[in-house]
């Protein structure tokens, strides 16, 4: 019984205080650069600012993205902690017969061992953790890049979508404007009651491409909603204008511009994080040493004594030669991978930039030369059919023509907003600060006359 107590006694003291965890993880906070200015839902109107400030406040991916951060720091902790010690009790010689029965003549020893890692193992361990941090904050900025970048899309969507049902409008108008003229001229017996009928039939079309453009705007601002985590909008119009057509900048300045975006960087940290994997588990082939020190009571005289132990592994079999070899691998795998990526943003870099310049000089030509021509035949054909100088036929394509240059005008603009904000993304900074603006056109009435009149 005595012995036992001894025992106890010595686990006892040196047991480490327990300390209290409570069952969930704490939100981690978050870091000054992924703070945002909280913006409050609004039922009007919506900017682009605000719009790319509400889904870095509520997007899911960049909760999760903060999270991953956060956990990458506790391995930090982790690496760094050092072996807990271990507590053991033996009894020897309990239980015989004779003079050894029972527990009159047992041996007890209370023994705590430590290991002790030798070599630079637990330091190259912090560092390869110090690396994977690093990766999550990479991770971190791309997913926030990300999130600004879809948003951005999203919005520039909503405002085509926006533009092209007043398109629509303003089409319906002048169909219902190219009935009355025709109806008129049935009613003085000048043209068949046919073409009412035909001009009739463009209105209900329209009506339709009205309904669905009305479908369009929604879903774009469905989308639009769910970069910040909402499922129903609750903005009632973007507000702003698509970019116009800038001077696009040489591929070798964005080239030298993409060396540094996050993805290039994201690519060299890996590597890095591979080579501290190398070097950690070339550390780890040298064994951890064991200290162990503790009392043994004899029951049989009531007498203690202290016994000591020293223990290392001997490294015949295993020397880490297994994971040794998988590291350099993975290290060559991560190189080859690297290369192949940089190679693919390269390329799609110089895709991305050919569509910018097409894009460009389909807003150019569609905007100053397409357009205005078309309205100006429209008014044309439309006062020469009111004189009786031309046909139902030849009013009813110049009003189809000059919806469909004004479409493809607005098709343009957009598919220029949308490259513009993906290479934008590649280069991982805005155009506007570091590009100049593109050379404005003349403003002479024929040039800027876009309007549908």
């Amino acid at each position: 019984m005595r012995t036992l107590s001894f025992a106890f006694l010595f686990v006892s003291f040196l047991w480490p205080v327990p300390f209290s965890e409570s069952a969930e993880p704490n939100k981690p906070a978050e870091p000054e650069s992924r703070q945002t200015i909280h913006q409050k839902p609004t039922a009007g109107d919506l900017p682009l600012d605000q719009a790319i400030s509400r889904a870095l406040q509520g997007n899911p991916s960049l909760a999760a993205g903060s999270f991953a951060v956060s956990a990458a720091e506790a391995r930090i902790t982790q690496a760094g902690l050092f072996p807990n010690p271990e507590i053991s009790i033996e009894a020897e010689n309990f239980g015989g017969q004779g003079e050894i029965a029972g527990y009159n003549a047992a041996e007890t020893t209370a023994v705590i061992s430590q290991p002790i890692p030798l070599g630079p193992r637990r330091g190259r361990g912090r560092a390869v953790a110090k690396s994977g941090h690093l990766l999550a904050g990479r991770d971190f900025e791309a997913v926030r890049l990300d999130v600004i970048a879809d948003t951005t899309s999203a919005f520039y969507r909503v405002l085509a979508a926006q533009k092209r049902q007043e398109l629509v409008e303003k089409m319906l108008e002048l169909a219902n404007r190219f009935l009355r003229t025709v109806q008129a001229r049935v009613d003085a017996g000048k043209v068949s009651p046919v073409e009412a009928t035909r001009a009739s039939v463009e209105v209900a079309q329209t009506r339709v491409r009205l309904a669905r453009a009305a479908r369009e705007l929604e879903a774009a601002r469905a989308l639009l909603s769910a970069t910040w985590g909402s499922s129903v909008p609750d903005f009632s119009r973007a507000t702003g204008d698509l970019p116009e057509p800038t001077e696009s900048p040489a591929l070798g300045q964005l080239q030298e511009y993409l060396r540094h975006a996050p993805e290039i960087t994201r690519l060299e940290e890996q590597i890095e994080l591979r080579e501290r994997a190398v070097d950690f588990e070339r550390s780890s082939r040298i064994p951890d040493l064991t200290i162990s020190v503790g009392p043994r009571r004899f029951e049989q005289t009531g007498d203690s004594a202290w016994v000591a132990g020293l223990s290392v592994p001997v490294p015949i079999f295993d020397r880490n030669q297994g994971n040794r070899k998988a590291a350099k691998f993975e290290l060559e795998r991560t190189r080859h991978e690297v290369r192949g990526t940089r190679i693919d943003l390269e390329a799609e870099l110089a895709a991305t930039l050919e569509r910018l310049q097409a894009a460009a000089t389909e807003v150019s030509v569609m905007g100053t030369e397409v357009v205005p021509s078309a309205n100006e035949a429209f008014l044309a054909t439309e006062t020469g059919y009111s004189a009786g100088k031309f046909g139902f036929l030849d009013l009813l394509d110049a009003q189809r023509a000059l919806f469909e240059t004004h479409s493809l005008l607005l098709d343009s603009r957009e598919e220029y907003a949308l490259t513009r904000t993906g290479l934008e993304r590649l280069i991982g900074r805005e155009m506007d600060s570091d590009f100049p603006q593109r050379p404005q056109a003349d403003t002479n009435p024929k040039e800027n006359n876009n309007e549908i009149h």
